[in-house]
């Protein structure tokens, strides 16, 4: 039994250090370039050897998978969250996009919203479109419940979730947690638009 929580006990420090890394390379990545930050470069913010970093990660690339791992989790799991609510398909859909931005403003995922697909193995490139179209899918399933009890107008749904997500994903290009709209007033404005449009009247 002391055996199995030594194990254990190694695996959260091991995953905690991974969780260090994950987060230093993608705000590198998304302030000097993904190809102008080297692994000598991540190396040094660890404070660590190079051979020591490939204890964590396989290679540079290794690094956008597992941003993606980390971040598409987040959303699926966040997604389950919203689909046992058996609120109106608007509801889930405020939820949703609520929820999202919250998880697509961290550095990890913002790292991966730019670079979604960007990876140089084209097994791997095509895992990450293949990851976006699912979580696309569900949210079209969102939209799909909302059409059919009245809560969103009668519209295309595959079209709406296209512009969702064009539009919430552009978050990450600007967005920095520590400038002057903070992540409360953000999300505020975008389910207002969503909600409301830009009308006046």
């Amino acid at each position: 039994m002391q055996v199995e929580q030594k194990n254990i006990s190694r695996e959260e420090k091991r995953q905690q250090k991974l969780d260090v890394i994950l987060r230093n390379a993608a705000k590198a990545f998304m302030e000097r370039g993904y190809y102008k930050t080297s692994l000598d470069d991540i190396a040094k913010m660890q404070n660590v050897t190079k051979p020591t970093l490939y204890y964590y990660i396989k290679n540079k690339e290794d690094i956008l998978v597992k941003c993606e791992e980390v971040t598409c989790g987040k959303i699926m799991s966040m997604i389950d969250q919203v689909m046992k609510s058996d609120a109106s398909g608007y509801e889930l859909l405020h939820e949703f996009i609520k929820d999202y931005i919250l998880i697509i403003t961290d550095d990890v995922a913002r790292c991966h919203v730019r670079h979604r697909g960007q990876m140089e193995d084209k097994i791997l490139a095509a895992a990450s479109i293949q990851n976006h179209k699912n979580i696309e899918r569900r949210v079209r399933e969102i939209i799909e419940i909302g059409i059919k009890d009245g809560s969103i107008r009668d519209c295309n749904s595959t079209i709406l979730a296209i512009l969702l997500f064009d539009s919430l994903n552009g978050i990450t290009s600007w967005y920095h947690s520590d400038g002057v709209i903070d992540i409360d007033e953000l999300t505020a404005e975008v389910l207002s638009l969503i909600s409301n449009g830009v009308s006046g009247s």
